[in-house]
């Protein structure tokens, strides 16, 4: 009997020996992205020229993917892009499940209560879209004439807000292109990056990028976990890339030469886009 109960015993022990080396002691069986020399980097991919994914290919492209690249590079992080929906970014970061979020996220109050963020990377700029020798580089150029944006947006209201503007809502961006390309429309009032895309993908039209405010809460930065010891450097390398050049190269590559140039000159006289 008592031969037994210490077979029992040991077969006891063995399998207890073998659940720990398998689970871990006490360990959370949460996964998360924890990692010395990795960033698991979150993104929605379905805002070019922020991050998408490239036609034929599962590889991700944009400013974004870029600005994510060259910091991992200088901080020697090895990365991987975890792609979902816009609403789930920033419950995967605090989750653990990612590092960190290069996604074209604005640092608003509500998030700044449970995420930390960097210095801006990107001011958002509104643009007028024409046809190419138009030349309507101010809101005030557009009175007497029809101009279009999409329905609901503030960019419809921006329009309604200048006597004298015969203002068009449209369902979608691609159709105030599309009328602006047509004749309907004189010109369009958009988001300045978008409408560099659809410059790119359209000879025959012009963009302006008009003079406006911007407020911290609607820039694009980065989010990290509360604490993140990795803010500080980021932070440093972020206002490098805008004074070596290094953004400007990324904004070139995916918004054009003129946008980009357009788009910095704009923000040269924001105050909060100085250094």
């Amino acid at each position: 009997m008592k031969k037994f109960m210490m077979k029992a015993i040991l077969v006891i022990m063995a399998t207890t020996m073998l659940s720990m080396l398998l689970f871990g002691c006490g360990s959370d069986t949460k996964e998360t992205a924890k990692s010395d020399n990795k960033w698991v980097i979150a993104i929605n991919s379905t805002f070019p020229p922020f991050e998408s994914v490239k036609e034929g290919t599962k590889d991700y492209q944009g400013i974004d993917i870029d600005i994510a690249n060259h910091l991992a590079k200088k901080m020697g992080k090895q990365v991987e892009f975890t792609d979902m929906k816009f609403a789930s970014l920033v419950p995967t970061l605090q989750s653990g499940r990612a590092n960190i979020i290069i996604s074209a996220i604005s640092p608003t109050d509500e998030r700044k209560q449970v995420v930390d963020f960097s210095v801006p990377y990107y001011f958002p700029m509104k643009a007028i879209i024409c046809k190419k020798g138009a030349n309507y580089t101010t809101l005030d150029s557009l009175k007497g004439h029809k101009a279009g944006a999409s329905m609901g947006t503030t960019f419809a209201k921006d329009l309604k807000a200048v006597d004298g503007i015969e203002v068009v809502e449209l369902d979608t961006t691609p159709l105030v292109v599309q009328d602006i390309k047509n004749g309907r429309l004189a010109a369009g009032l958009f988001d300045s990056s978008q409408a560099a895309v659809f410059i790119k993908n359209n000879s025959d039209l012009e963009l302006h990028v008009i003079q406006s405010p911007v407020l911290l809460a609607d820039t694009f930065a980065i989010a990290l976990p509360k604490g993140s010891p990795d803010k500080s450097k980021i932070d440093a390398l972020l206002k490098e890339m805008r004074t070596n050049g290094e953004l400007h190269k990324i904004l070139v590559t995916h918004l054009g030469e003129d946008a980009a140039n357009q788009y910095e000159a704009a923000i040269a006289n924001l105050d909060i886009a100085k250094l």
